[in-house]
C-alpha cells in the first residue's frame, strides 16, 4: 500500500469480541447519536473522530463515542444498555425518528462493548477516513463530490463521487451481514460485468486482502476508472 492514507491499518488479528462490539456500537450510532441529531436538526450523518465517532455539533452540543465510552464532551458514561444511553443523551425512545435509524433492539439488553474491539474499530474508521479523503481529494467539479459522512444506519463512512451515470459511493465498513470483517467498497447498483465487481452492490476489498498488501486507494481509483468505461467496451 502507498502512503496516501492518513492513518495506518490496524494490525491483525481482529479482536475476539469484534463482531459483538461492532453490532453494539452500530446500535448506539443509529439509535442514540443519529436519533439525537435527527430530532434536533433533521440530519443524521455522523463523523469520525480520534478514538471513535461522533455527531457534528448541533444545538451547542456534541455526542461522542470514544474508546467505547459515551460522552457529551464534559460527561462520560460507559455503554451498558440502550435505555441508559437514551437517558444520558436525552433521547426519547418513543419519539418518531427517521425509519432507517429504528434498528430493532431490546433497550434493556446489555451492550456487549469490549474495549480492545472498540479501539480496533476506531482505528479502522481512522484508516478508512484517510483512504476516502485521499481519494476524494483527486476530484474535479464534474465529480460533484459529497462530504464524507459516517452513516449510522449502515455504520460505514463514505463519499459519493461522479457525474450522473457514473456516480458511486466509495467507503469503508467495519463489516456487516454481507462481509463479516472490515472492508472498503465501491457501491454501484447498476449491473457491471468483470471480476472487479465481486459483491451484489458493487465491489469490495477486505481487511485481510489489504493486510496482505492490496492497495485500497488503487482499488477506489480502479473502480472509478471502470465506471467511466461504457459497458460493452
Amino acid at each position: 500500500m502507498n502512503d496516501d492514507s492518513a492513518s495506518a491499518l490496524p494490525p491483525p488479528p481482529l479482536p475476539r469480541h469484534f463482531a459483538a462490539t461492532r453490532e453494539a456500537l452500530h446500535l448506539v450510532a443509529a439509535r442514540v447519536l443519529g436519533a439525537a441529531r435527527y430530532a434536533a436538526v433533521g440530519r443524521l450523518g455522523l463523523i469520525v473522530v480520534p478514538g471513535g465517532f461522533a455527531t457534528p455539533e448541533f444545538d451547542g452540543r456534541q455526542l461522542l463515542v470514544v474508546d467505547g465510552i459515551l460522552s457529551d464532551g464534559s460527561r462520560r458514561r460507559p455503554l451498558t444498555t440502550l435505555q441508559d444511553a437514551f437517558a444520558f443523551a436525552g433521547v426519547d425512545p418513543d419519539a418518531p425518528t427517521h425509519p432507517v435509524l429504528d434498528l430493532p433492539a431490546d433497550p434493556t439488553a446489555p451492550l456487549d462493548v469490549d474495549s480492545d474491539a472498540a479501539r480496533f474499530l476506531a482505528c479502522w474508521f481512522a484508516f478508512g477516513q484517510g483512504i476516502v479523503e485521499a481519494f476524494a481529494a483527486g476530484s474535479d467539479d464534474a465529480d460533484d463530490t459529497s462530504s464524507i459522512q459516517l452513516w449510522p444506519e449502515h455504520f460505514d463512512l463514505a463519499v459519493d463521487k461522479g457525474a450522473p451515470g457514473t456516480r458511486a459511493g466509495y467507503g469503508a465498513s467495519p463489516g456487516d451481514t454481507t462481509i463479516d470483517e472490515p472492508y472498503i467498497y465501491v457501491s454501484f447498483h447498476d449491473h457491471h460485468d468483470g471480476p472487479f465487481w465481486n459483491i451484489s452492490f458493487g465491489a469490495a476489498l477486505t481487511y485481510r486482502e489489504i493486510d496482505a498488501g492490496a492497495d485500497p486507494l488503487a482499488f477506489f481509483r480502479r473502480g472509478y476508472e471502470l465506471l467511466h468505461i461504457p459497458q460493452g467496451q
